[in-house]
């Protein structure tokens, strides 16, 4: 990363989302491409768990937050079948290609997309009874925030998962998977969205995330009552799930 790109990860929080955002509109049109040959198609057995882990009922309301291109919300409506997904992101170039790939779904689900920023959501309070989110967390400059907006609009006994990259417990592993990172995702980054370096900075986000034991700590100082998660591939991805 640049020195000018460190210096923007150091300022404000307004400059880091700025940035951060800037990214998202940019690799949009490619994003889905680069998921699935950086992730070689395991990205959607991830994203299967966790909406199994959600243990969704056909009453159930759900928040999805960084919903990005739309495959979490999509999961949820066909995999969980509650009875509304409302699904955000605060870049409305990841919305457009998460709309265009809804045209297709049919099912019970009430499935909208919204613009909202997961740090300061316009949604009522006690309102949803499961919020989600998939590798969205380390983009948020201000994770506590979003923490507080989450308690905020989910019903009590509410239950927020986060599925996130995470650290390899097992040294080789975890080795292998930082030596992927550094070499591999800016490379693929490069030939499907023609942009190395905002794939840089999204593997310098994935390194530099809190471990999973730091990340639960993280919850529940944030006021969450419990906390646990569950190791995906050998821990280089984890599921959260806190409990208001």
């Amino acid at each position: 990363m640049s020195d000018e790109a460190r210096q923007d990860n150091c300022t404000s929080g307004l400059t880091t989302t700025a940035r951060v955002h800037g990214i998202f509109s940019r690799i949009a049109p490619g994003y889905d491409s680069f998921n699935a040959l950086a992730s070689m198609g395991i990205d959607r057995r991830w994203r299967r768990t966790l909406v199994r882990m959600a243990d969704l009922g056909p009453d159930s309301r759900v928040l999805d937050l960084a919903a990005g291109t739309g495959d979490l919300a999509l999961a949820l409506a066909v995999q969980g079948v509650p009875a509304e997904v409302v699904a955000t992101d605060f870049c409305e170039e990841m919305l457009e290609v998460a709309r265009r790939k809804a045209e297709s779904f049919e099912g019970p689900t009430e499935l909208t997309f919204r613009l909202e920023d997961a740090q300061a959501l316009s949604l009522p309070d006690s309102s949803f009874d499961v919020v989600t989110v998939a590798f969205g967390v380390r983009n948020f400059p201000d994770r506590e925030a979003n923490f507080r907006e989450v308690l905020r609009v989910l019903k009590p006994g509410g239950r927020y998962l986060v599925l996130e990259f995470s650290r390899p417990p097992v040294p080789p592993v975890r080795w292998l998977y930082h030596a992927y990172l550094r070499l591999v995702i800016p490379l693929i980054g490069a030939l499907v969205a023609g942009d190395r370096a905002s794939f840089v900075y999204l593997n310098d986000s994935i390194r530099t995330f809190p471990a999973q034991a730091q990340l639960a700590a993280e919850l529940r100082r944030s006021g969450f009552s419990h906390c646990s998660w569950r190791d995906l591939t050998f821990g280089i991805v984890a599921v959260h799930v806190a409990v208001k």
